[in-house]
């Protein structure tokens, strides 16, 4: 079976439209929708069942692909973008008329150091809760310690400045590195060349002011800088993902502004839904 991917989710700390904005871009994702509108950040990866974080939408966007099992959720980090829709284990694995699981419980995988962050500053203690009722399994993630799913094998790289990782997700001779979040003084790891897929947060300009409200930000690397680390991992195509409200920048403009990179670069600018076949 080949490795099947879907980006449920493309949006970033501000998805869009951001409840509350009626300005051009707002008002163009509600009328027009996908790729236009875009949900928090969350990637499903096929046959290993696997999601990649919880964001606040994601009933909606496991509904929407029409899902039909979890068995797998790693928790990329603690951030609430990533993790605020974090009660969706209790609507797949919790039978409120019998008092117990549906299931077997669901294996979650979090690293201690951003399992604490979680319970100091989110609602990360509901993890124990949910162990303690046999809806997940807690797992620890550990930097370069594969997990196995079957045919796949996810392994976690460390971004050593954020405490956070980026992800190898390999099936037989296809390999794919997801990296969607804490983007900063990233170092790829030498080994890891002939990358099919790079999935990756998309990030500001080093000299392009694009939005009135909000300029490079001071900790997350730059656009240039992600494109040398896509040419160290010899990748063949990037998508970009966690794509902010805060931008300014439709999904049409974004492509626009895209084409003086698209004859060096495989640029596929990502959506809510994009099916990544490999």
């Amino acid at each position: 079976m080949n490795m099947k991917l879907i980006l449920l989710g493309s949006g970033g700390v501000s998805a869009t439209p951001r409840p509350t904005c009626f300005c051009r871009l707002c008002e163009e994702a509600r009328t027009k929708g996908i790729p236009f509108a875009r949900t928090g950040p969350s990637l499903f990866v096929g046959g290993a069942n696997l999601l990649f974080d919880t964001p606040e939408e994601i009933r909606e966007q496991l509904n929407r692909e029409k899902i039909k099992k979890v068995e797998n959720i790693i928790l990329t980090h603690w951030h609430p973008d990533h993790t605020q829709g974090i009660r969706i284990i209790e609507q797949i694995n919790w039978n409120y008329d019998l008092k117990k699981p549906y299931y077997k419980p669901i294996n979650l995988y979090i690293s201690d150091y951003q399992r604490d962050l979680f319970k100091k500053y989110s609602s990360g203690s509901f993890l124990e809760y949910y162990q303690r009722k046999g809806m997940i399994k807690l797992l620890e993630l550990a930097d370069k310690k594969a997990i196995k799913l079957g045919n796949l094998e996810i392994t976690p790289y460390p971004i050593k400045e954020t405490k956070a990782f980026y992800f190898l997700i390999e099936e037989k001779n296809k390999k794919v590195i997801y990296a969607p979040c804490e983007y900063y003084k990233f170092i790829p790891d030498p080994e890891l060349k002939n990358i099919d897929k790079f999935i990756v947060h998309n990030l500001f300009w080093e000299n392009d002011k694009i939005s009135r409200r909000m300029n490079k930000p001071t900790d997350e690397d730059s656009f240039e800088q992600m494109l040398e680390h896509a040419k160290s991992f010899s990748a063949k195509e990037i998508i970009l993902t966690h794509i902010e409200e805060s931008f300014g920048l439709s999904h049409a403009e974004l492509d626009k502004k895209m084409k003086k990179y698209y004859k060096s670069y495989n640029i596929k600018i990502g959506y809510d839904g994009l099916k990544i076949n490999m």
